[in-house]
């Protein structure tokens, strides 16, 4: 039988204190992450995941935009922390990835 698991973009979120939802330590998380970053991030592993974009994140809730709820079978053996600390660190690589300048050279 599959696990689900629910993965809201508010755990991954610098602004957020972890009091307001923030899961993983700051210099892993990345300003007002979205959905999509997080659908990215999920394909990019291979994960089987679903969004669901109409639901609040009930601790902000004033501006919350939904939540990916992941499908892991019975061969993928992880933890909800282990899974939150894999999407963080490809969320952290993106993130970097995206600041680096195309034309590097001087």
């Amino acid at each position: 039988m599959p696990k689900t698991y629910v993965i809201w973009p508010e755990y991954f979120d610098s602004t957020l204190t972890r009091r307001l939802g923030r899961r993983v330590p700051k210099h892993q998380a990345m300003p007002h992450p979205t959905v999509k970053d997080v659908i990215t991030v999920c394909r990019e592993l291979n994960l089987d995941c679903e969004t669901y974009e109409d639901k609040k994140y009930p601790r902000t809730w004033y501006s919350s935009e939904g939540y990916v709820r992941i499908i892991l079978h019975e061969d993928e053996v992880l933890s909800k922390n282990e899974l939150i600390r894999l999407i963080a660190g490809k969320l952290t690589e993106i993130k970097s990835a995206s600041r680096r300048p195309l034309n590097s050279s001087k």
